[in-house]
């Protein structure tokens, strides 16, 4: 593990802050480069990149510290930052979620507009911050025998299931997947509503080979969330479905429509 990658005098650059940097970084520049595309304006799009990704550290990190609560009552003055340690993915996610809706609000812009566009963006930057769990050495999973096992810095030497890489090679696929469905999505909303249900799949699966505490039915409260997370996106799609089919059967058709010679018929 390599929680600490370079210093310079008394500067130490830690490899889990370094790659959440690192995905913010890679996502802005791709949504600066994609928004003419999108037609939107690319300075309005880097502006909510900026306002999204400060809602989540700060809703990753407020999460983070209500579950470890009887930790940081003992020392309130580590609850905050330190080189991006201890972050909550959920309480980032609906945090930046609140924050992005409140922009787009003062912004006067389409709110499910933006987030369809940010939303393969996220499960991208997602995998940056695995990668730095990974090198951190947190987040470990359970004790395994499998070829690819390997210790956790934070952990011990035991050889162990490496769910941080798990979770990102997932966010990878989740961002493949959504960058697929742009071009066909039905209605506005689908790819964040699709990004709700694949993340939740993915971090329910992944539960299986992570260390952590079961809480009902041998399921940990991540699992139970996830859950949730799944049923209640799942729903929203049926139902928009379900209460205008013809609509978003001809937005999809419509996506789905490339431009072409008309054929003259023969007389």
């Amino acid at each position: 593990m390599y929680p600490e990658m370079f210093s310079i005098g008394n500067l130490t650059v830690h490899s889990y802050g370094l790659m959440i940097a690192l995905g913010i970084l890679v996502s802005a520049v791709a949504l600066y480069r994609e928004a003419p595309r999108e037609k939107m304006d690319p300075d309005h799009l880097l502006e909510a990149v900026i306002v999204g990704a400060f809602g989540g550290l700060l809703g990753a990190r407020i999460l983070y510290v209500l579950i470890n609560w009887e930790y940081y009552t003992a020392r309130p003055f580590t609850a905050f930052f330190t080189h991006f340690g201890g972050l909550s993915f959920y309480g980032g996610l609906f945090l930046g979620v609140l924050f992005l809706y409140l922009w787009s609000r003062w912004r006067r812009t389409g709110f499910l507009r933006v987030t369809d566009i940010l939303a393969p963006y996220l499960a991208l930057g997602y995998a940056f911050g695995r990668v730095g769990c990974f090198l951190n050495g947190c987040c470990y999973g359970l004790e395994s025998a499998v070829p690819w096992a390997m210790p956790a810095g934070l952990a011990d030497d035991l050889l162990r299931h490496p769910v941080q890489l798990y979770a990102a090679l997932g966010a990878i696929l989740i961002f493949i997947i959504l960058k697929k469905l742009r071009p066909i999505r039905p209605f506005v909303g689908f790819l964040t509503v699709s990004l709700f249900a694949l993340y939740g799949l993915m971090r329910f699966t992944n539960e299986f080979f992570r260390h952590g505490e079961a809480v009902w039915l041998g399921l940990s409260a991540a699992q139970l969330f996830s859950l949730g997370l799944v049923t209640v996106s799942l729903l929203v799609i049926a139902a928009i479905y379900y209460a205008f089919p013809a609509k978003s059967v001809q937005q999809s058709g419509r996506a789905r429509k490339r431009p072409g010679k008309v054929k003259k018929k023969a007389r």
